[in-house]
């Protein structure tokens, strides 16, 4: 037995464009634009210069960078080894037991980062 489907109205496909349309900013203040990012417990906030060799420069202060590195861009994609000597700017990073900066987060330069604890700083003249 069939049975017969309702009387519907059927959108036209420049009608439901519209319609979404119109929809479309009372969306946008509902709806967070991006999740906030949550950095894990222990990590450490700075600029960094990253040199050539084994090293990485937070605040004027050197961290030796450890075996695994891994190093995130603002996208969250990972930065090859090759392209990080003379790289500058902000970063979020965490250390091992043994010392060794083992995670680094780069974040963009009016990047608002709140719950994690600033590194030490031992720049004499300029304040970061």
């Amino acid at each position: 037995m069939r049975v017969a489907a309702p009387n519907l109205p059927s959108l036209s496909l420049a009608a439901a464009l519209a319609l979404g349309g119109a929809c479309a900013p009372a969306l946008a203040q509902v709806l967070p634009t991006a999740p906030a990012r949550v950095y894990p417990m222990g990590s450490l906030m700075g600029y960094a210069t990253f040199g050539a060799g084994p090293t990485l420069s937070v605040n004027c202060v050197s961290y030796p960078l450890g075996p695994g590195l891994r190093v995130e861009n603002t996208q969250q994609r990972v930065v090859l080894l090759g392209q990080l000597p003379g790289l500058k700017g902000p970063v979020v990073f965490q250390r091992d037991s043994m010392g060794n900066v083992f995670r680094v987060w780069l974040l963009r330069d009016n990047q608002v980062v709140g719950g994690v604890t600033a590194a030490p700083n031992r720049c004499l003249f300029r304040q970061f």
